[in-house]
């Protein structure tokens, strides 16, 4: 049988992967590590040396000490409040068994889940080695489990969970992307996106009750809350355009003034980046058209502030194929989140590219995790890797792999004493 967890995945990246060949960015390196000598480009200015990287199995073996919860790619976070922190994940394997394996059966195989990460000290909520995670999904329903975002018409119509935050005002703002069954080549199509608050996200998430804010859209092909940032009064969000040849992704906003209680309509009418200034999406038009900041991009990826390095930092996955040595986590940076952008600056080749069955697997879904704490890295990142033979896949691989940035060489090596 097909394997389904990987379809939305080659629908978006066929195109680029043909694509990104220009914008892959060099030099190569082997798995699993990495600190070499940035590309250099006019686009944003020059990018900084490339970080170095390494694994953090402490903080990945969080995601395998629940006996029925045993994978699922996407992995976003929010950070709740100084001591929860969510997580959302896409296409999940449960086991009732509790046996620990995918491999011994039966999985029930469910659209999305998350979980809470928590702690008795920020300290210890933000560092996922030492914290607690408790996973969850929905009620179940025709005799097994159900997706936390329950499918909106049974097999037909389900989520996939994007990014979202927590305002000021206190309500939880998650973005969503809606999938429907097709007759086509990969049996699905992405049919837009929508938005939901969540009024009191501190209340145990099985007493949720989602709102819809934002009815099911998606104008001119445009998949909004790939990425949400708060900065400077404005809620921004990262939309990649999934028609275009490159994933080209463009950026919204509205005022935060604007989402106080996040009432049904809140996000009608956004502001788009036009190159010179952001216009209402009432207001555009062939004249002033909504234009893309980056190229190149996916539907996952990560945009955050570091504020020692004042820079916004965008983080990606490039390439598909854990075989193909331009496939690695990588990054750009600009002083705007509008930009301009530098250069893509590859720096981290996924482990998995060294295994046996290499041929086989996928790495997709990189990006950062900044509310996340980790034997002082400079950010924590996380990437999925899939197999596309396989079905369950091997228990090795379709969990959140963790992964720790430095700068600096310096960075790392004070770390590991």
């Amino acid at each position: 049988m097909p394997n389904p967890l990987f379809s939305y995945l080659l629908t978006f990246s066929v195109a680029l992967t043909s694509a990104c060949a220009a914008a892959r960015p060099q030099p190569q390196r082997k798995a699993g590590s990495g600190l070499v000598e940035g590309e250099r480009g006019s686009q944003g200015g020059s990018p900084p040396v490339a970080p170095s990287a390494r694994l953090w199995p402490e903080a990945s073996a969080r995601f395998h000490s629940d006996r029925q919860w045993l994978g699922a790619d996407s992995a976003y976070s929010i950070a709740l409040d100084p001591h929860r922190v969510l997580w959302l994940f896409a296409d999940t394997f449960l086991d009732p068994a509790r046996d620990g394996s995918r491999v011994n059966g039966p999985n029930v195989f469910i659209r999305n889940s998350i979980a809470i990460q928590s702690g008795d000290t920020p300290e210890q909520a933000h560092d996922l080695s030492l914290s607690r995670i408790d996973f969850y999904w929905g009620p179940d329903h025709n005799g097994g489990p159900s997706s936390f975002f329950h499918d909106m018409d049974g097999a037909e119509h389900w989520i996939w969970p994007l990014h979202g935050t927590r305002l000021p005002s206190g309500e939880l703002l998650l973005f969503r992307m809606q999938v429907v069954k097709d007759s086509g080549p990969f049996g699905f199509r992405v049919d837009g996106w929508d938005a939901v608050a969540i009024d009191d996200p501190l209340a145990p998430p099985n007493q949720w009750q989602p709102r819809q804010i934002r009815a099911p859209t998606q104008p001119s092909g445009k998949l909004l809350g790939s990425s949400v940032l708060l900065h400077e009064g404005y809620l921004y969000a990262y939309s990649v355009d999934d028609k275009s040849p490159d994933h080209a992704i463009y950026l919204a906003r509205w005022p935060l003034t604007q989402l106080t209680g996040l009432t049904s309509g809140a996000l009608d009418d956004p502001a788009w980046w036009t190159g010179h200034d952001f216009v209402q999406e009432s207001a555009l038009c062939a004249a002033t058209p909504a234009v893309a900041v980056l190229g190149s991009g996916q539907v996952e990826l990560s945009v955050h502030y570091e504020a020692d390095q004042r820079r916004f930092v965008e983080v990606q996955m490039t390439g598909l194929f854990a075989r193909d040595p331009h496939t690695q986590l990588s990054m750009r940076t600009a002083p705007e989140p509008w930009g301009p952008w530098s250069p893509l600056v590859g720096f981290f080749r996924p482990v998995e590219a060294e295994l046996d069955n290499a041929a086989d697997l996928i790495a997709y879904a990189g990006k950062a995790h900044p509310e996340q704490r980790g034997a002082g890295a400079t950010a924590v990142l996380t990437y999925v890797v899939n197999d596309l033979k396989h079905f369950p896949p091997a228990d090795r691989v379709y969990y959140p792999q963790l992964v720790q940035m430095y700068y600096t060489p310096e960075a790392a090596r004070r770390t590991e004493h």
